[in-house]
């Protein structure tokens, strides 16, 4: 599969709710990728999906371990990327973050499913 083909399929599982399978596309993504601002872009995303899951699923353990690089890729998480505007998702990461220690006993996560990755406005 071409690189837009993976990109576009795995923004597609996205916003269908499937993170576990956008998860894995962002994951494929990356391995493909060259460039270290691309490649940390899609694992933020890839990452992103992966809490998503592990939230739903009740893995609280998994989604802390997630707190320890999740909080340093998002620093340089740009506000669009390939098209698709990250604004909303960087926030919802954040929010994440600040919910979630990287160690301890959560008693419940709120606002646990990310935004839709929609398209620039330009």
């Amino acid at each position: 599969m071409n690189l837009k083909k993976l990109w576009n399929s795995a923004v597609e599982e996205h916003n269908s709710g499937d993170y576990h399978e956008a998860h894995e596309l962002f994951e494929d993504l990356w391995l493909e990728l060259d460039e270290r601002r691309e490649k940390d872009t899609v694992q933020t995303l890839a990452q992103a999906d992966a809490l998503a899951v592990h939230i739903k699923t009740g893995n609280i353990r998994a989604a802390q371990r997630l707190m320890k690089q999740l909080p340093e890729l998002v620093q340089t998480f740009p506000s669009s990327y390939n098209g698709i505007d990250l604004r909303e998702m960087k926030v919802w990461i954040n929010d994440m973050i600040a919910n979630i220690p990287s160690s301890g006993e959560i008693k419940t996560v709120t606002g646990a499913v990310p935004p839709k990755l929609i398209k620039s406005r330009s």
